[in-house]
C-alpha cells in the first residue's frame, strides 16, 4: 500500500488510524480523536480544551470564537466545527476528561514525539510523516473523499480556503476499500448520512 502525503504529513487511512490509536494510552487516544475528528489546528484544539463549553453535543458542533482562531491569516475569524456521529461521541469523552482535569496541554514537539512513539509501537510502515498537523490533514481528506460535493461546508468547518481544498484534497488516491472504511468515521458530519 502506498502512503498518501501532504506538506510533509502522512494522510492516514482508517486502518492506520486504528493501529496508531491502539498503540496509545487512554489519554492520548482522547487527544488523537479530538484533534482528528475536529480537524482543528493544534493551538485551536488546546484552546478548546480550556473552553469545553464551546461544545454543543445536541447539535454536533463546536463554536470556535475569535479568541480561539490563532492563525493570523485566515478568512474565518470565527467558525462552526461540524462533527460526525463518532466525532460527537469522541468530543463528549474529551470534554468530560477536560472538565475532570485529566487532559493536560502537550507542546507541539511533545505531541509529535508521543505520536511517533505510538507509530513505532503500532507499527506503522512510515513514521516520518507522523506529525501533529497529520490529524487535520487526515480529517479534511476523509471528508473530501466522502463528500466532495460539500467542499464549501468542509472548508468553512476547517477554516480553509475553498481553492486550497480543491487543489490539495479533491483527488486523493484512497482505494474503494479504504473509502468504505473511512465512511464509517464521517457519517453524520454536518447532518449528512
Amino acid at each position: 500500500m502506498t502512503n498518501i502525503w501532504k506538506s510533509g504529513a502522512q494522510i492516514l487511512n482508517a486502518e492506520e488510524y486504528n493501529s496508531l490509536r491502539s498503540a496509545m494510552n487512554p489519554t492520548h487516544r482522547l487527544i488523537l480523536d479530538g484533534m482528528l475528528f475536529t480537524g482543528m489546528r493544534v493551538e485551536e484544539f488546546w484552546h478548546f480544551c480550556d473552553n469545553p463549553h464551546w461544545y454543543h453535543a445536541d447539535r454536533q458542533y463546536i463554536g470556535l470564537t475569535k479568541e480561539a482562531i490563532k492563525k493570523v491569516r485566515t478568512r474565518y475569524k470565527e467558525r462552526t466545527v461540524l462533527l460526525s456521529h463518532i466525532g460527537n461521541r469522541a468530543i463528549g469523552d474529551l470534554v468530560g476528561a477536560c472538565r475532570a482535569g485529566e487532559i493536560k496541554r502537550i507542546s507541539r514537539m511533545g505531541w509529535g514525539d508521543d505520536m511517533k512513539r505510538a507509530a513505532r509501537k503500532a507499527p506503522l510502515q512510515h513514521q516520518e510523516g507522523i506529525v501533529p498537523k497529520m490529524c487535520r490533514k487526515t480529517w479534511v481528506s476523509w471528508l473530501m473523499v466522502t463528500y466532495p460535493e460539500d467542499g464549501l461546508r468542509i472548508a468553512a468547518s476547517l477554516g480553509h480556503d475553498i481553492r486550497t481544498m480543491q487543489e490539495h484534497y479533491l483527488s486523493l488516491p484512497f482505494s474503494p476499500i479504504e473509502q468504505q472504511a473511512i465512511r464509517a468515521y464521517v457519517v453524520g458530519w454536518g447532518g449528512r448520512t
